[in-house]
């Protein structure tokens, strides 16, 4: 078999993270998730793609179950993975923002949802790597990764 020809297939976990913001104040809206298998803190809503959801449309649904609110649209901000200790499997994060909304604001059993000013999602307050992913969040960095299942993640140069 050849280089070509080798299959280059491996499996992915998919999963979505959006920053909502408010356009009349600019807060974001950040949960506080519970039961999570990384540090807890300011996080931004967000969770698994199903099997034949686009990406986009799963972001727009995790939005929805999560916080009440109802996207208009979501606009793609850049990537983050994780990968197992081998290297053969990986979790792709696709990022997206928005903040064209409708709806009522309320909690679900994922965390306490709140508007924060961004000012106060500082790295003791918000979930471990918020920090590296807002950077992707603000166009800094296309992408952020790590080299361990849920560890840290670090710029993707």
């Amino acid at each position: 078999m050849t280089a070509e020809q080798r299959d280059r297939t491996q499996p992915v976990e998919l999963v979505t993270m959006i920053m909502v913001t408010d356009p009349t104040t600019n807060r974001v809206l950040v949960e506080d998730k519970v039961n999570v298998p990384w540090k807890a803190g300011h996080s931004f809503p967000g969770g698994h793609v199903e099997v034949g959801e686009s990406c986009a449309q799963a972001a727009i649904r995790e939005v929805f179950e999560e916080t009440g609110l109802q996207l208009k649209t979501v606009e793609f901000c850049g990537t983050c993975e994780w990968f197992d200790d081998s290297r053969q499997k990986r979790k792709l994060g696709l990022l997206y923002r928005g903040n064209d909304f409708t709806g009522e604001l309320r909690a679900s059993d994922e965390g306490q949802i709140s508007w924060l000013p961004r000012s106060e999602m500082t790295p003791e307050k918000s979930a471990e790597s918020m920090a590296a992913l807002l950077r992707v969040f603000d166009g800094e960095v296309p992408a952020v990764v790590s080299d361990s299942w849920n560890g840290p993640l670090r710029d993707d140069a």
